[in-house]
């Protein structure tokens, strides 16, 4: 069985969450995977061969920082690509074919469904939400764009399957779906070797900082030097920073393991980092993302848990953290949610590409 993967190189959230469901698929699945996301980020987390080939058919949102939309330039981007992906897609199909495709999986790339469509090759759509829901709010600003919303909902229509990732915003205009548990990777709490390994003490807590590669230039990090009794982790560095932030390196410590570690989380919420605090038990601060339709929806999710705590933008990037950083110390760390989210999503989507090619699978 040969899928393809098509991602939206918006950040890493979509590529780790679709590895993690790679990495459950079975061993005789053959992955190709199409998008910008660098070749590296999969050869670190996927666990099995696979094929790269770039290519760039969407756009996600363009962002000045970690929560800043340019609703402008993210439009304007992406009808560029629209125009060019008219031609391209015959290049798709083509493609498609010479490959032996079996089956398309995407998240959540619209072009990704036509070419299926053209291709007659079985589609699987993983999302929590759409570049349909998140566009859809800026037509009082951009009407012009309302030719390119309504292909994307056209283009959303022809997937076969909606694997609809929880907690999500409902993507109506998709006909077949499963609704799916988290998905993230359970790390493994390594707290004590973490602090043997970066020379602290055990009394010490240990806080993870992410928010994300374009970071936020107008946060203050050197005063997290006067954050007494905590230490802070991260995997990028941050301008400025004290002695007390520490950038970590994943090869020594893969990612979900930091979140299992941490006593806290200091981040934006996207479905990633909500997904792995919830499977990790792993509370959060996190700060307001305008002009980003998921936002809400994610919100609500974490309000229910009550582990989660919102601060406002300019106490967020002043790091006035001190009353959230005392209730954590003083409340029971929450238990990991058991989920079987990537799991699902593999059987699911091996199972469609079976019973859309029975002659060729019956029996496998």
């Amino acid at each position: 069985m040969k899928i393809l993967c098509y991602l939206t190189a918006h950040g890493y959230g979509h590529a780790v969450r679709t590895s993690t469901i790679c990495n459950e698929l079975s061993r005789n699945v053959r992955l190709i995977f199409r998008t910008t996301i660098p070749e590296n980020f999969f050869r670190e987390e996927v666990k099995r061969p696979f094929e790269y080939l770039p290519g760039q058919f969407d756009c996600g949102c363009i962002q000045s920082d970690s929560v800043t939309v340019d609703k402008k330039e993210t439009l304007q981007t992406y009808m560029t690509l629209a125009e060019q992906n008219i031609a391209r897609l015959e290049e798709e199909v083509r493609f498609c074919r010479e490959q032996r495709i079996d089956g398309i999986v995407s998240d959540i790339t619209p072009l990704a469904f036509e070419v299926a469509r053209k291709a007659r090759l079985p589609s699987v759509a993983v999302a929590n939400f759409t570049w349909f829901d998140i566009y859809a709010p800026y037509m009082w600003e951009f009407p012009s764009f309302a030719p390119f919303l309504e292909k994307i909902r056209q283009q959303y229509q022809m997937a076969d399957l909606l694997l609809e990732l929880m907690p999500s915003m409902g993507m109506p205009y998709f006909a077949n779906r499963v609704r799916i548990p988290p998905v993230a990777k359970q790390g493994r709490n390594k707290s004590g070797r973490l602090k043997e390994h970066l020379g602290l003490e055990k009394d010490l807590r240990i806080a993870l900082i992410y928010v994300g590669e374009l970071g936020m230039e107008e946060i203050r990090w050197g005063d997290l030097g006067k954050v007494r009794g905590w230490h802070f982790l991260g995997i990028y560095p941050l301008p400025g920073a004290s002695a007390n932030y520490h950038l970590m390196d994943k090869k020594t410590f893969p990612y979900e393991d930091l979140v299992a570690s941490a006593e806290l989380m200091v981040t934006k919420i996207g479905y990633g980092v909500v997904s792995q605090a919830l499977i990790n038990g792993t509370p959060l601060i996190y700060l307001p993302r305008e002009d980003f339709a998921e936002f809400p929806v994610l919100e609500k999710a974490i309000q229910k848990w009550g582990h989660g705590y919102r601060l406002s933008k300019e106490d967020y990037c002043t790091l006035k953290w001190e009353g959230v950083l005392e209730e954590v110390s003083k409340r029971e760390r929450p238990k990991p949610v058991p989920s079987e989210g990537g799991r699902i999503c593999a059987r699911q989507i091996e199972d469609l590409i079976r019973r859309s090619n029975p002659q060729k699978f019956l029996g496998k």
